[in-house]
């Protein structure tokens, strides 16, 4: 949301591009494509496979297309700026797949022509890139190779033009500082295993201020951690610090004992709303079903206070993928993918998050997706049954008691967001097709009067 509540900014994950709707007017303002980062330039390389023997961050002759998970905008001075973490994303399923090998694709002899060398497995050989935009010309050839991802956050301004962009900063700095667990699924075991294919994987992103200075955190879904950056000067983000959540790495990922694994959701908690008067960050871990709340010092540099562990222990279940706050009643509300429902955690005490209760939401659809807090009023996006039919958003109090009627949104609501000013809450409506691809419903953004909403009794 832009600061003044007009604007939404909304990114269109597997077309690579964002849409700006306006708010009051209710119409797309505009839909930019975000392009394609060229990973032959120096600063810009990768570690392309998965079969190279290890750590081999270098550049290659692949673009890669953002198509970026999270948004978040923040202001400098008068100007609003956007961060994206460029996750990646396929489409791949009973009626159509996007991804394919680098090895399985023939190659245009004039723009490869070293391809031989290139599709050996230690090369370009088992990189995932795009099947259908390769070939330029329509000769039946791959003239160029687009992977899925930037494996990067871009900083852009509000009308679309890039500022800066983090290159290989992220690989480069898990590679330093945690090798043991680089481009894997946040333990030693799976060490390498996602450089073939979106590597750390920059999922959520989130900016808060400190005194003079606004820092972005971006969380890597697959490596795990929160990459730290210093965006006070949008043109050139700086690195401040890298924190993984893996308690220990060498611990077998399904035995809990192995920490904060798959970051979804990151909150950010400014020192005004926080319990214990500090600025605090929120990193809810869908893999190992935790919730860590952090400490942001003046620096931006994060210390773990508390962590909620939900048990019994169920591993990549998505007991925990995103968390609202609400400052007045001091409790986290967290999304339970396992069960659908939505956990309250009290957040009293920063340093014990501790479950209050759960509440089961299967009255309105098959489960939760997102959650927002504003002023009390708790709203939660529920897919239905059949994903591809209409959602509900539901309006709850902090108690986790209903207040309104649900309204009826787009095909598969995920993320929702209030403006500003409370006066509205924006539902991104994903619109997957089924599995088969015999329907496809439409993407939507949903635009709800929250006093109208509330009215519904």
């Amino acid at each position: 949301m832009s600061p003044d509540s007009r604007e939404a900014y909304v990114t269109l994950q597997e077309s690579n591009g964002l849409a700006v709707i306006d708010v009051l007017g209710g119409t797309v303002e505009a839909v930019r494509s975000l392009g394609l980062k060229d990973h032959r330039q120096a600063g810009q390389g990768l570690d392309a496979s998965d079969k190279d023997g290890g750590i081999n961050i270098k550049t290659w002759p692949v673009y890669g297309a953002d198509m970026p998970d999270a948004v978040a905008a923040f202001s400098v001075g008068a100007r609003t700026y956007l961060i994206t973490a460029n996750e990646g994303d396929t489409r791949d399923s009973e009626g159509f797949t996007d991804e394919a090998k680098v090895a399985d694709l023939k190659l245009d002899a004039a723009a490869f022509p070293d391809a031989a060398a290139l599709q050996k497995p230690g090369a370009l050989g088992r990189l995932a890139v795009s099947r259908t935009d390769g070939d330029t010309d329509g000769d039946g050839d791959h003239d160029r190779l687009i992977a899925f991802g930037a494996r990067s956050a871009r900083i852009w301004t509000a009308q679309g033009e890039l500022v800066a962009d983090t290159g290989d900063l992220f690989e480069r700095k898990t590679a330093e500082l945690t090798p043991a667990t680089f481009n894997s699924g946040g333990t030693a075991s799976t060490f390498d295993t996602r450089s073939d294919n979106k590597g750390p994987e920059p999922e959520g992103v989130t900016v808060g201020v400190v005194g003079a200075k606004t820092f972005a955190f971006v969380g890597l879904e697959r490596t795990g951690g929160v990459m730290v950056l210093d965006v006070s000067t949008p043109s050139a983000p700086a690195f401040v610090e890298y924190v993984s959540g893996v308690l220990d790495p060498q611990a077998e990922p399904k035995s809990g004992a192995a920490g904060d694994l798959g970051p979804e959701g990151l909150l950010w908690i400014p020192a005004q709303q926080s319990p214990n008067g500090q600025p605090l960050l929120v990193v809810s871990n869908e893999v190992s079903g935790s919730v860590t709340v952090y400490a942001v010092s003046a620096a931006g540099r994060l210390s773990r206070t508390g962590r909620y562990q939900a048990e019994p222990f169920a591993y990549d279940k998505g007991v925990a993928e995103i968390t609202a706050y609400d400052p007045a009643s001091r409790r986290l509300f967290v999304v339970n993918g396992a069960t659908g429902g939505l956990d309250l955690l009290s957040l009293s005490d920063p340093a014990r998050p501790t479950l209050l209760k759960s509440v089961d939401l299967s009255a309105y659809g098959a489960g939760a997706n997102s959650v927002a807090v504003q002023g009390g009023v708790v709203a939660l996006a529920v897919e239905a049954e059949v994903k591809t039919d209409a959602g509900q958003v539901v309006f709850l109090n902090s108690d986790g008691q209903p207040v309104a009627q649900p309204v009826t949104v787009g095909a598969l609501p995920d993320m929702l967001t209030f403006t500003p000013d409370g006066a509205h809450l924006l539902v991104a409506g994903e619109g997957e097709p089924s599995s088969d691809y015999r329907v496809d419903p439409a993407g939507t953004v949903s635009i709800i009067n929250v006093q109208k909403a509330l009215a519904r009794k």
